[in-house]
């Protein structure tokens, strides 16, 4: 046999075993769950993963590695109640997912999902979005991105400055709180600067290349520094912003007679109330100075001029209910007329007694009772 012979048959095996290699999908390895390790929590909140799909990456080996490496990656996600966000470069609006509660199963259909789509690497444009929505409040978040550090356009590189731009407003938008993790795919001799200048934009971040990371060790030590850390102090609580849409200065959160007119004269409650030092002693009789309460409730009727309320009767329990239902009818009655009277239609004020049944004291006390032995006014419309 010749020489000539021994070369074409090694040419063919060649050929043969690296179209074999080719056409053999590459498969994920079983990770390391990386949970917590003691005196550690999971620390992530919101955590963007960006995969790479665009015309750019190596279609045949890069994406395949990649999409192998992704499904190992999100089988070692440890459980927690973060929120994850799936970002494909190259890929379509369907491909794209925001931040929503971590779904292993869900992350991993995405990933199975990943096809090779031959489009630009618009960086710079996940980048930006992602600057518009930051969290309402600090928070511990993490972006991973996997690419080859190509940017390009209509199939152009255009170099690294607009990704960068972006990702610096990004880390600005999100606040100290974001790490930038980088792990580059392929061998572009362009990739890895801008790759290194993205992780370098926060302190926590790290770059990687991908073949560095491609067993259950390597992945549990990168997830580790991920996603789990110390377990954080805990958070100053805002002081809740007080609303009070009535304006009688009792929070809204609180007011049990919400729609108190302005002007009125409420108690801690937040309730226009008529107390009972207005009346004569166990009758509805209206005391002469202490007709201030009710005055100032007139004044507040013609300033609203279509205000409609209730005047509601209320007593202690001293007494029979029958009794204490009529004098609550009374007074009720009584401050009725006294307000008609000063030109206020009769129309516009209803009465109803309670008597003793709606207390809001105790009345085993001198000044439970005092405070249960009332006329409230109910707004009923305006």
């Amino acid at each position: 046999m010749t020489n000539r012979f021994w070369a074409s048959l090694a040419l063919t095996l060649y050929a043969s075993l690296t179209a074999c290699a080719q056409n053999s999908p590459i498969e994920a390895f079983a990770p390391r769950l990386a949970r917590p390790t003691e005196g550690q929590v999971v620390v992530a909140e919101n955590v963007i993963i960006v995969a790479d799909a665009s015309g750019s990456l190596d279609r045949s080996l890069v994406l395949p590695q990649q999409k192998a490496f992704l499904e190992s990656f999100v089988g070692g996600m440890p459980p927690g109640t973060y929120q994850v966000a799936f970002q494909l470069l190259g890929g379509r609006e369907r491909h794209q997912q925001g931040l929503e509660k971590f779904d292993r199963f869900e992350l991993k259909r995405r990933v199975e999902e990943i096809k090779w789509t031959g489009r630009e690497t618009p960086l710079a444009l996940i980048f930006s979005n992602f600057s518009k929505t930051p969290p309402i409040e600090p928070q511990k978040n993490r972006l991973i991105l996997f690419s080859d550090g190509v940017p390009t356009r209509y199939g152009r590189y255009i170099g690294p400055d607009e990704a960068l731009d972006a990702a610096e407003k990004l880390v600005a938008s999100w606040g100290p709180e974001i790490c930038i993790h980088t792990v580059e795919l392929g061998t572009d001799p362009r990739g890895p600067a801008l790759l290194k200048a993205l992780s370098a934009l926060t302190d926590c971040g790290s770059y990687h290349r991908l073949n560095s990371l491609e067993n259950a060790s390597a992945l549990y030590v990168f997830q580790q520094e991920i996603f789990n850390g110390p377990q954080p102090p805990p958070r100053e609580k805002k002081a809740r912003r007080v609303i009070d849409l009535d304006k009688d200065r009792v929070d809204d959160q609180f007011d049990r007679c919400p729609n108190t007119p302005i002007g009125a004269n409420v108690d801690t409650r937040g309730c226009w109330v008529i107390v009972d030092t207005v009346f004569q002693t166990g009758s509805s009789g209206i005391r002469l100075d202490q007709r201030a309460a009710i005055d100032h409730a007139v004044v507040v009727l013609k300033a609203n001029p279509t205000l409609r309320i209730r005047i509601d009767g209320h007593t202690d329990d001293t007494g029979s209910a029958e009794y204490n239902f009529n004098l609550a009818q009374e007074r009720a009655t009584s401050v009725r007329q006294y307000i008609a009277a000063e030109g206020i239609m009769a129309e516009r004020l209803e009465v109803r007694s309670f008597g003793a049944n709606r207390p809001i004291a105790g009345n085993d006390t001198k000044e439970g009772r005092k405070s249960n032995r009332r006329v409230e006014l109910s707004v009923l419309d305006y």
